[in-house]
């Protein structure tokens, strides 16, 4: 005996709970609104941040405002709020050129860093007369310092130094530059007492002009250094006496 099956002819309706829905759930679309609002608040930082970069580096270019001028030639940094226009109108006018007050100074400053060495203070001397230096010469007095253990050999002698400087001379001075020379009668004393020794130098300064920061109030630099011992004098001709 046979079984035919028949075909069902009818066709498939979904009822409305098997429907997919015509949405997304809640959970998914509180996902998307995150995600769309993090990558609003990520473009808001980037710019954020690339406007502080814009306004660090207009700042680091801004020359200084204003520098004062004591009467023995010491600079003293000042901000712009605390100067009024006519007088950033006359420095402006200027264009913070070191006057001749200033370079002498400078120059003193740094020959009494530079050359009255004593055992008790080179550690704090020292790197402040290389901060007087260009980088270059910074780097080449500050390897020759460390190749002859300049620091140390001082500090062990126990020595005090003096420096008189007799003679300062602007030889010239141009619109980035100057050239200084100096005569410096240098004494050597034990910090204990002792007998007291004494040389003279013959200094040539080559300055450069830079502008003026905190760091550098004077806007000068020291670019080449140079000395030697001052040439002795030509004896005085002898004047024949009348027979």
């Amino acid at each position: 005996m046979s079984h035919q099956f028949e075909t069902p002819t009818g066709k498939l309706r979904l009822t409305p709970e098997s429907r997919p829905p015509d949405h997304p759930s809640a959970i998914w679309t509180a996902f998307a609104r995150q995600g769309q609002w993090k990558s609003w608040v990520i473009a808001a930082q980037l710019l954020l941040m690339a406007l502080l970069t814009l306004s660090a580096m207009q700042l680091s270019r801004r020359p200084p405002d204003v520098v004062l001028v004591d009467p023995d030639g010491k600079s003293t940094y000042l901000n712009a709020s605390t100067a009024g226009d006519e007088l950033k109108r006359w420095l402006a006018e200027r264009r913070q050129r070191p006057s001749d007050v200033t370079v002498a100074h400078f120059c003193r400053e740094f020959l009494r860093r530079f050359l009255a060495v004593n055992s008790t203070t080179i550690h704090s001397e020292w790197p402040e007369a290389l901060s007087m230096m260009s980088p270059s010469l910074h780097a080449r007095m500050d390897a020759e310092a460390a190749k002859q253990k300049l620091v140390e050999t001082y500090r062990a002698a126990q020595v005090s130094t003096e420096v008189d400087i007799q003679q300062l001379e602007l030889v010239e001075q141009l619109e980035r530059a100057a050239h200084v020379r100096a005569l410096v009668v240098r004494t050597r004393q034990p910090l204990a007492g002792g007998p007291v020794s004494a040389d003279t130098l013959a200094v040539d300064l080559v300055l450069d002009v830079v502008p003026r920061t905190a760091t550098a109030p004077d806007g000068l630099q020291v670019a080449e250094y140079r000395n030697a011992a001052p040439a002795a004098p030509k004896p005085a001709e002898s004047v024949p006496h009348a027979p």
